[in-house]
């Protein structure tokens, strides 16, 4: 089964409610693409981690998908391999920046999208194009998968229909439902009122700590009347913030606590007990009230709000206080000038626009993806539908590399064939920067100059830089954009990698470095970071022939390791143990190869060594299992998907009757001697310079 990797807002380092928002994205993105869901960061919300003087436990805090069936089939890639397959990435932009619309023939020059998109400039799909992609991959720039599936998804009639059926099979546990509908039942009518103080009081933009006991009970007074129950959502409850409302609603109840007191052996006969059960045990309770009042810009607001309407209650957003500062607002933490940003009448957000949007109608600072909740996302299957209908599309749409893009006339500054054996991928770029870049890559792999290729290429991979922000597509088809042509060199390496994979199922793609030596070929497999390319070239200065520092093409049947000669990239400061993050911010530099160093055909793998920089250490070799090999190999396999179970076999024959060790070095020279001994050989004088730069 095909499946799309969904990066977790934040990788779950974040809120209850923007994680629930996040996972909703993930769940309409699996059903309408059919594609089981890999969840990357499903971990446990950091910001509704409350102590309650040791009432409840936090010792195993839960996450979202411990409270929520999602309703679509899901996997966790905690407990996968995340170097079995190789993802293609479709949105690289921020989720608030994007549309997602589906299917891709669906028009974006018309009045309506226009109006749905408003000041996004980011929009997405999947199409026809992409079916036999094995693994898509959303991650909104690796963290920032955020929004309301009301605003980010612009769908035909028959799209719609999926994602409402998605959106209603993703609910409660049943346990967790029974138990918010017993609570709301214990309080009879009530009205409630969500006021966010804790962690408003440091956040930048906000007003907590220039608001006052009398605004709350204004706003309240407005809409409830003083005898009726009041429920207080806040994690606060000590606050004396809360003292003078406490007496103008005498019949009020602090939701957190009432629970906790009235019905706490039931809470913890739960299977999840924590404070983030507690908080999403209120929100199930608070969309039960008979009239509800929250906090701006708070997503645990919004989500209540939207409970309410999909309850078939009247939900008119009512808030207590506008949040937004004006453009020119002093801002400190939890405060700014109090304002009339976005003007309310009695709570109710003032139209200040037209559009057929609810999004259109307000202050165009107010941002639509997340900063509240709209009316269009009301789980009402005939209106969504009716709002979808009359969607524009066009009758074709150009899926070859020549197309004009947005309306503007393509430029050409050239390409560059890239070929691995018997195939090629076809770089391109308006821009002769970026086309020589690209060549600089693979400087090793064009094609000889006269020498036609032997078939169609395997796809072109192409960068376009005369838009507002560059762009990359694969066949005609946008897959990421970047403020920088240059952002997305990277990226367009990845996929002309990617394309030579599909191309090839029948061999074996490590993420490895390969050498060939007097005794065969030595493959170094391993996650970046682990000095790959640093002792590809040491070695290759010691008399070896280059293979690889990045990409090994393994043939399981020949025991052969297939040269992938890509320009090695070394990254310099590379003398001590690093953060990935660190890592990654290191600058790169290219060393440039004597193509007499480098191996023309295919070389008979004699041992695989899987390497381990170590600052200060002494070069040393550990034997592996053949267990512990296999699991090492598959854990830097780039085509596990790919690869049918006879490929694996022939893998698993490979490690039984090779050596295989463990490499810990910290001095890159001490390696070739432990590896090849006296086996040396001789370079040119340039060759040589070069690579005694990259090793330095």
């Amino acid at each position: 089964m095909k499946s799309i990797l969904y990066t977790v807002y934040q990788n779950g380092s974040a809120g209850l409610s923007n994680l629930v928002m996040s996972l909703e994205l993930a769940v309409v993105l699996s059903a309408l693409t059919d594609r089981l869901l890999i969840l990357k960061g499903n971990t446990t919300p950091q910001a509704n981690v409350v102590q309650y003087d040791g009432i409840i436990t936090n010792a195993y805090p839960s996450r979202v998908t411990d409270l929520i069936d999602l309703g679509v089939p899901w996997l966790d890639l905690e407990f996968m391999n995340p170097h079995a397959f190789v993802p293609l990435e479709i949105c690289e932009n921020p989720a608030p920046e994007s549309v997602f619309y589906f299917p891709d023939n669906l028009s974006l020059q018309s009045d309506d999208f226009r109006s749905f998109a408003s000041q996004r400039s980011s929009f997405i799909t999947v199409g026809d194009d992409l079916q036999h992609v094995p693994v898509l991959s959303f991650s909104g720039g690796d963290s920032d998968m955020l929004g309301f599936y009301s605003s980010f998804f612009y769908l035909d009639a028959s799209a719609q229909m999926q994602a409402h059926d998605a959106l209603r099979r993703m609910r409660p546990k049943p346990e967790y439902a029974a138990f918010a509908a017993r609570i709301a039942e214990s309080l009879g009518s009530f009205n409630a009122v969500h006021m966010r103080r804790g962690d408003f009081k440091q956040t930048f933009g906000v007003t907590t700590l220039e608001r006052t006991p009398a605004e709350a009970i204004e706003a309240l007074d407005h809409h409830f009347a003083r005898n009726d129950c009041l429920v207080i959502l806040t994690d606060e409850a000590a606050d004396p913030f809360f003292d003078e409302i406490r007496r103008a609603y005498p019949h009020h109840v602090f939701l957190d606590h009432y629970i906790l007191e009235n019905f706490g052996a039931a809470f913890a006969d739960l299977p999840a007990h924590d404070s983030i059960a507690l908080a999403y045990i209120s929100q199930l309770v608070a969309s039960r009230s008979q009239d509800f009042i929250g906090t701006m810009t708070s997503t645990f607001t919004a989500l209540i709000q939207r409970m309410r309407g999909n309850l078939g209650k009247d939900e008119p957003f009512k808030f207590l206080w506008n949040e937004l500062p004006s453009p020119d607002d002093i801002i400190e933490r939890g405060r700014h000038t109090l304002g009339n940003e976005i003007p309310l009448e009695k709570g109710i957000m003032v139209e200040q626009r037209k559009g057929p949007y609810t999004w259109n109608r307000f202050n165009e600072r107010l941002n639509s993806a997340w900063m509240r909740e709209w009316p269009e996302s009301f789980l009402d299957e005939k209106a969504m539908v009716a709002r979808a209908r009359g969607r524009e599309k066009i009758i074709s749409r150009p899926h070859d590399s020549t197309a004009a893009s947005d309306g503007q006339q393509k430029t050409d500054g050239g390409c560059y064939t890239i070929a691995f054996m018997d195939d090629t991928v076809v770089s391109s770029s308006d821009s002769a920067d970026i086309t020589g870049s690209v060549s600089k890559l693979f400087s090793l792999m064009g094609l000889p100059s006269g020498s036609p290729p032997t078939g169609p290429p395997a796809g072109e991979v192409r960068i376009e830089e005369f838009g507002a922000q560059p762009i990359l597509k694969v066949d005609g088809k946008k897959i990421a954009q970047s403020a920088t042509g240059a952002g997305l060199l990277r990226r367009s390496y990845r996929e002309v990698v990617r394309l030579f994979i599909q191309r090839h199922p029948e061999l074996i793609w490590l993420h490895a470095g390969c050498v060939s030596s007097p005794d065969g070929a030595i493959v170094f497999p391993g996650s970046w970071g682990r000095g790959k390319s640093t002792l590809v070239l040491e070695l290759c200065q010691q008399g070896c022939a280059f293979l690889s520092d990045d990409i090994v093409p393994l043939d399981p049947l020949a025991g052969t390791a297939i040269p992938f000669p890509g320009t090695p990239q070394v990254r310099s400061g590379f003398d001590k143990v690093l953060s990935r993050d660190q890592l990654s911010s290191l600058a790169k530099k290219a060393v440039p190869l004597d193509p007499a160093s480098v191996a023309v055909a295919p070389q008979s793998v004699s041992r695989i060594v899987f390497p381990h920089f170590q600052a200060g250490a002494t070069a040393s070799l550990a034997p592996l299992s053949p267990a512990q090999a296999l699991g090492e190999m598959l854990e830097n396999c780039l085509s596990f998907v790919n690869n049918d179970d006879a490929s694996i076999q022939a893998l698993c024959k490979m490690v039984e009757n090779l050596p295989v060790h463990r490499l810990t070095f910290g001095d890159a020279s001490d390696v070739a001697k432990l590896l090849i001994g006296t086996h040396v050989g001789t370079r040119s004088a340039t060759q040589q310079d070069h690579l005694s730069e990259a090793v330095q």
